[in-house]
């Protein structure tokens, strides 16, 4: 390693990266999340979402990522020609895959606005929505073309359907156009046809045309030329956003009553939700089911694509079960953890919790009235929730059940902490309620508030026993010993950047900001300093403390870890595939991460405790006049680090050792350095005396 070492010595002097780490980060979910397209190829099944496009060969069963040349853009609609695959994304205009997939280019010659609303595969080319109006292609995306004559501006077309030599287009709120000529010119469908309706779905069947619309389904049997309502057994009011048709059977779904399913052309309708989740409403009314944006047919199998993820039937809608698995697309918007059970809450979907260190994911809703979380923490045996618009709920038997605990509260939490004396809640507010300060000593049963009357949002929050801090947007932050009747402001010279995280670790003080990385205090905030060497995102979302081990979590760089009380950052990334990270935890001997698209586990940073003389790890001369000589256990997965006493690192090295080791430092001015040797099961930290 003689040779190795010196080389990588003068080749990489300036690398950042300590210190070192083995863990590795997976993801078993949970999965599903808001599914907004599906189409099928052969015999591959594709599903759009926001972080990107998953392919499903075994009808939905398992899904894989095929991300790329898309990673995390946000797939809204599909069309196949052929072996072509194409995808509209919002915002990024059209992307094409002939491989199934594997990867994707952009297609977006002559667009002049990349928000895509819907694509559409008719016989004599291509039509994709946007925001600027239609586009149209026939030459298999190479080149587009307004399309948009007769369609008025700023009216988006979200739905296409084609019948011989017609095209009709679904607008957002002018009701159904017609064009015979690939979109030169649309004119409005007269008759019965609502002219200031929302057309969310088109499907034909022969000579008969259906409409899904803001006032339900409308159906013409004369290729268009006139309308009926097709609405027996259909909601009153409901929204109609989705169609597919399989042996004769007609499949409806709706914006929050579920899938309605037609055997007589439409002439009545039935609901055929079974199995579907029904998220109870507050107000009473009978259902909520998850909003169905997309139906298709794939063999014996009837799909629905919806913000709860995609369901499979294969009897008609006898019953529907989930089909997720793989399907990594679920926003992970809070994380918790006690002694036994990992908690996420997700945007749409509610709660899930873990007994297996995140192998397997159960849905936990029972007893909540929103699924849409906002924050979690753990107090003893009690895990405390927040849900939008319906404020706290508590569990203490690990989210099997859930009930109530709000009582006191003025408006939704959207932050949660707990110390050993008491949970405590940052409200959001509403029009005429300002954002608050509460907390609770007796498990939810009541709240009450602190006083603040800060000129300045609250955005984040920390305490002890003995002291409460809170963050704000302005770059504030604000410390009280008393509950609130006096505060201190202890910002000092912090940036004026939302502060995002705020950790008490031992005498410092550390926050996280929206933009200007890790600051630290060891005075109580008297004087702040920036902490950022080795982390190359300053989109701080949150900083946690675990066994001497600081990480802080980025918005797009992942996960970094200090475990030298910030002097030094690492990143933390083996094998995290999503690097947009809201929020970290740890339970047992493991640390879980949510991000925008699942959560995530690793084993804790370990071994940072310094060994003792007789370790296996042995190094001489020292003090040195340049040459380090090491007897190193041999095959061993090594990463050697020297810093100055201004802890810049001046050497680093990560590879395997055989045995007895050395490295030339003779190029190193005369002083103390730290040196750190870590291997697969000891860590050597030493300092070190080049004298010349």
């Amino acid at each position: 390693m003689k040779n190795q070492l010196h080389k990588y010595f003068l080749e990489i002097l300036f690398i950042i990266n300590i210190p070192f780490s083995f863990g590795q980060w997976e993801t078993n979910g949970p999965y599903g999340g808001v599914i907004n397209a599906m189409a099928k190829s052969g015999s591959n099944l594709f599903a759009g979402t926001g972080n990107g496009v998953f392919v499903s060969s075994d009808d939905g069963q398992n899904w894989n990522v095929a991300n790329a040349g898309i990673e995390r853009k946000t797939v809204v609609s599909f069309a196949v020609n052929g072996s072509s695959i194409f995808a509209g994304i919002n915002e990024s205009g059209v992307y094409l895959s002939t491989n199934n997939g594997n990867t994707w280019t952009a297609k977006n010659t002559g667009l002049t606005n990349f928000s895509i609303t819907k694509l559409f595969s008719a016989s004599t080319g291509l039509f994709a929505a946007t925001a600027d109006g239609v586009f149209f292609s026939s030459n298999n995306g190479n080149n587009w073309s307004i399309a948009n004559t007769g369609i008025p501006i700023n009216y988006a077309i979200y739905s296409f359907a084609e019948m011989g030599d017609t095209v009709f287009a679904g607008s957002y709120g002018l009701g159904l156009y017609r064009s015979s000529n690939n979109g030169n010119t649309w004119t409005s469908v007269a008759g019965e046809f609502p002219s200031n309706t929302f057309v969310y779905a088109l499907i034909t069947n022969g000579n008969t045309i259906y409409a899904g619309t803001s006032s339900g389904i409308m159906k013409s049997v004369n290729r268009g030329l006139n309308w009926t309502s097709s609405n027996t057994g259909f909601p009153a009011g409901m929204w109609a956003k989705s169609f597919t048709i399989k042996s004769g059977t007609i499949f409806a779904g709706t914006y929050s009553e579920g899938i309605f399913a037609s055997v007589n052309n439409g002439s009545s309708w039935t609901p055929v939700n079974s199995g579907m989740p029904d998220q109870p409403f507050p107000t009473g009314l009978p259902h909520n089911y998850p909003s169905v944006d997309d139906l298709m047919v794939s063999g014996i199998n009837v799909l629905a694509a919806t913000v709860n993820g995609v369901y499979r039937s294969p009897n008609n809608g006898g019953y529907w079960s989930e089909s997720n698995d793989g399907l990594n697309a679920n926003d992970i918007t809070a994380i918790a953890s006690n002694s036994t059970t990992v908690i996420a809450g997700s945007g749409r979907t509610g709660v899930y919790t873990s007994s297996d260190n995140g192998i397997t994911w159960s849905r936990t809703n029972n007893g909540l009235t929103s699924f849409n979380i906002l924050a979690l923490t753990t107090k003893n045996t009690s895990i405390f929730v927040s849900t939008q618009n319906e404020n706290v709920f508590r569990s203490n038997n690990n989210g099997s059940t859930w009930i109530p605990a709000n009582t006191g509260l003025t408006s939704d939490a959207f932050i949660l902490k707990a110390d050993n004396q008491r949970v405590l809640a940052v409200t959001s507010g509403a029009q005429f309620t300002p954002r608050g300060l509460f907390q609770t000593i007796d498990d939810g049963v009541n709240w009450t508030e602190i006083p603040t009357g800060f000129p300045d949002g609250l955005t984040a929050l920390a305490s002890n026993t003995a002291t409460i801090y809170v963050g704000t947007y302005s770059g504030k932050v604000y410390s009280t010993n008393d509950l609130g009747l006096n505060w201190q402001t202890i910002s000092s010279n912090l940036p004026s950047v939302k502060i995002n995280s705020i950790l008490i670790s031992g005498s410092n003080l550390y926050v996280g900001t929206d933009g200007n990385g890790i600051y630290k205090s060891s005075d109580n905030g008297t004087s702040w300093t920036a902490s950022n060497n080795g982390i190359n995102n300053n989109q701080v979302t949150e900083v946690i403390e675990k066994n001497g081990v600081i990480y802080a979590t980025t918005w797009g760089g992942g996960i970094f870890t200090s475990d030298n009380n910030g002097n030094n950052w690492a990143s933390f990334n083996n094998a995290l595939s999503n690097l947009f990270v809201k929020n970290i935890t740890s339970e047992g001997g493991r640390l879980y991460a949510g991000t925008d698209a699942g959560a995530y586990s690793s084993t804790l940073v370990t071994g940072f405790e310094v060994l003792s003389e007789q370790a296996s790890i042995d190094l001489y001369p020292n003090p040195s006049s340049g040459i380090i000589y090491f007897t190193i256990p041999s095959n061993q997965k090594i990463a050697i680090t020297i810093n100055d006493l201004n802890g810049k690192i001046v050497y680093h090295f990560e590879g395997y050792s055989s045995g007895n080791e050395s490295i030339d430092l003779s190029n190193f001015s005369s002083g103390i350095y730290l040196l750190r040797v870590k291997t697969e099961k000891e860590l050597l930290k030493k300092k070190i005396v080049i004298n010349k």
